[in-house]
């Protein structure tokens, strides 16, 4: 047998760190977890930060307007119907949504400008901001625009400029550094001389409007003056633009931050209710029926072994039978009778009772064997009559069952005697052949 190259403790490593993986691999599967990006204090719809939009959300959905965040479980045809706002999108998660974007009527695009760093102790917060370059700005209006403007900014030193055109009819309250949109194929909406804060181009039957400077709707800034109110007409202007349905939705598309939609799995469908139910008294089941299977904890139950069918486990079980009942007296009794009768058989004896006895004790004093054979016939009759039954020296009427119970007194001159009479056989055969048990003669009376 080859060694194995893992030790049992590596193998039992193994195997238990494989399972703790396909169980985490099951859980996390069954709560539905996909990859994605979580929420942030980036400048996103779901962020709270200073540099966020979920002010803005929260200031639609309260008004009543249909408003809704997108991480792709919004069908094309609501995106085709209602107005999507691009707030300041990243450019990789742009490009990528190209096709989607092209079948949006309505847009607003709203420019990045601030960079934000989480705060360690409070990750929703940010600990500083630093403007975006104005080369990845100028990115994601030319991606959207196809070409058609560029990007600058500029300190103004009070929070309201003059504004040469303003369709909205609300003057917004912006920062020191204000960001702006040049071009001559954007019609201003809001603008002056030094650029376009709010304009309009339609492309291929899409109406886009692009917002320069996300700090009329962020956080920090919609609660400045009156951008709420500016904010707040510009998308209910958008919504209304080629008589649009005014039920339609309000998407803030997340998938330009990277979010994605957790899909649920089918598996989080047992840990719901009601099927979290059947689930439960599945588990039930299945524990119940491996405990059915198991017969019990700890070391294993010794077998019982195998019957033996042997001569010496047969004797000891009669032994033990007879021990039980207590017919002691009769077992000993038959033993002295047979014991007799052997040697009677054996040494071919004389009949008659005191022929025999007689015969037996010279040829024992012939062969230096010191007990009397008389002596055992008078043993052997004694014994006999306490068992309660007629005396007879036929071997087939020895007893065979009795209700004398022996004392442990007589039980131990029983014991003595055949031990005796056993010693008195052995001597007295010196020489014979006594394995060839009884000879052909008719069986003496003993």
């Amino acid at each position: 047998m080859k060694q194995s190259l893992f030790s049992s403790r590596a193998v039992i490593l193994l195997i238990a760190c494989a399972t703790a993986l396909a169980a985490a691999s099951t859980l996390l599967h069954a709560r539905g977890i996909t990859p994605g990006r979580r929420f942030s204090a980036e400048a996103n719809s779901h962020s709270i930060s200073a540099i966020g939009h979920a002010g803005f959300y929260d200031l639609l959905r309260r008004l009543g307007r249909p408003v809704s965040r997108n991480a792709g479980n919004v069908p094309p045809s609501t995106l085709a119907r209602g107005t999507i706002i691009a707030a300041e999108p990243n450019i990789r998660y742009l490009q990528s949504a190209n096709e989607r974007l092209a079948g949006v009527s309505r847009l607003l695009l709203v420019l990045p400008k601030w960079s934000g760093t989480p705060d360690t102790h409070w990750p929703s917060w940010i600990y500083s901001v630093e403007t975006v370059p104005l080369d990845r700005v100028n990115q994601v209006l030319t991606f959207v625009t196809e070409g058609r403007g560029s990007v600058s900014r500029r300190h103004v030193d009070s929070g309201e400029m003059a504004w040469q055109v303003n369709s909205i009819g609300i003057n917004p309250t912006l920062p020191n550094i204000v960001q702006l949109v040049q071009s001559k194929e954007i019609k201003p909406l809001v603008g002056g001389n030094d650029g376009i804060l709010l304009g309009e181009i339609e492309i291929s039957g899409r109406q886009i409007w692009v917002l320069s400077d996300p700090d009329v709707l962020s956080n920090h800034g919609i609660v400045m003056g009156d951008n709420a109110a500016f904010m707040l007409t510009v998308i209910d202007t958008l919504r209304r633009w080629n008589n649009s349905d005014p039920e339609a939705l309000i998407v803030f598309d997340g998938i330009l931050h990277g979010f994605q939609e957790q899909r649920p799995s089918p598996l989080a469908l047992l840990f719901g209710f009601p099927f979290v139910i059947v689930t439960i008294l599945t588990c039930i089941a299945a524990l119940l029926l491996v405990l059915s299977g198991t017969s019990r904890f700890g070391a294993p139950l010794v077998s019982k072994p195998a019957l033996d069918f042997g001569k010496a486990n047969l004797i000891g079980n009669g032994a033990r039978l007879l021990d039980y009942a207590g017919h002691h007296s009769e077992v000993l009794v038959r033993y002295i009778g047979m014991t007799l009768n052997h040697v009677v058989s054996v040494l071919r004896a004389p009949d008659g009772d005191m022929a025999a006895s007689e015969w037996l004790d010279r040829v024992g004093r012939s062969r230096g064997v010191k007990a009397s054979c008389a002596n055992f016939f008078r043993i052997y009759q004694a014994s006999h009559k306490s068992t309660g039954r007629e005396h007879s020296y036929s071997q087939s009427s020895l007893p065979k069952s009795s209700l004398h119970k022996s004392s442990p007194r007589e039980l131990d001159d029983l014991f003595e005697n055949a031990k005796k009479i056993y010693d008195w056989k052995q001597e007295i055969l010196k020489g014979e052949n006594v394995t060839h048990g009884y000879s052909n003669k008719p069986a003496s009376r003993f």
